[in-house]
């Protein structure tokens, strides 16, 4: 058996829903047969944002949803808009950014332990910047001198006094980033909304700056 996050959804056929699943081997496609059936099991088990367990066929990348057993509905999420927002941005970061072969099993783990922290706004952000270090796009947060001016995105790291770059996050703020990013989401200090709003802008504008994507989830809503 294998286990798996439904990470989007497709209609297929007349009554059938295609899985797209993020696992610890990578992502596979699942043909849900009869999924878009009122009364079919597989329409409860087949859901956008859903951890489940199935069947696996060995090498093969698309095949049947067969043995499926639920393991997590992530209800706690689903019953907020925000919430559920904040969840998707974890989901489109795994749609759009996850290729073949990048220690695949690393980022599953940290998606599911993001997921089951009530503080969904903020493990979704830690989760956004500890990715960009797996995909190669890291933020170097390592000082080399006493002092620092902040963060600079062009750079894609820490700037300092005698630096005429640009300062798109502060030195406080760089704190709070490196807890993000290094620590641990249960063992995470919680951050107020106003500096997850700045976070939040700031990672905007990196992804945009160095992965040339616009993430279509991170905005938070007023």
């Amino acid at each position: 058996m294998m286990e798996g996050l439904i990470y989007k959804t497709q209609p297929y056929q007349e009554n059938s829903r295609l899985l797209f699943v993020y696992t610890p081997k990578g992502k596979v496609t699942l043909f849900a047969r009869g999924a878009q059936k009122v009364t079919d099991r597989n329409r409860i088990i087949g859901q956008y944002l859903t951890h489940i367990s199935f069947k696996e066929y060995p090498n093969k990348t698309f095949y049947t949803l067969q043995d499926a057993q639920l393991i997590n509905d992530y209800q706690f999420l689903k019953t907020s808009f925000q919430k559920t927002q904040r969840a998707a941005l974890i989901l489109e970061l795994i749609d759009r950014l996850i290729i073949d072969q990048m220690n695949d099993d690393v980022v599953y783990q940290l998606m599911i332990d993001a997921l089951a922290d009530e503080r969904i706004t903020q493990s979704s952000l830690s989760f956004a910047i500890k990715l960009l270090k797996l995909l190669g796009y890291g933020i170097d947060l390592n000082p080399q001198e006493k002092q620092i001016k902040g963060i600079n995105i062009q750079k894609g790291g820490l700037i300092y006094p005698q630096e005429n770059a640009s300062v798109d996050l502060s030195a406080k703020d760089a704190v709070t980033l490196l807890k993000l990013y290094a620590i641990p989401y249960s063992e995470q200090e919680t951050f107020d909304d106003e500096i997850l709003k700045r976070i939040i802008f700031f990672i905007d504008q990196y992804y945009q700056y160095h992965l040339n994507i616009q993430l279509k989830n991170i905005k938070m809503n007023e």
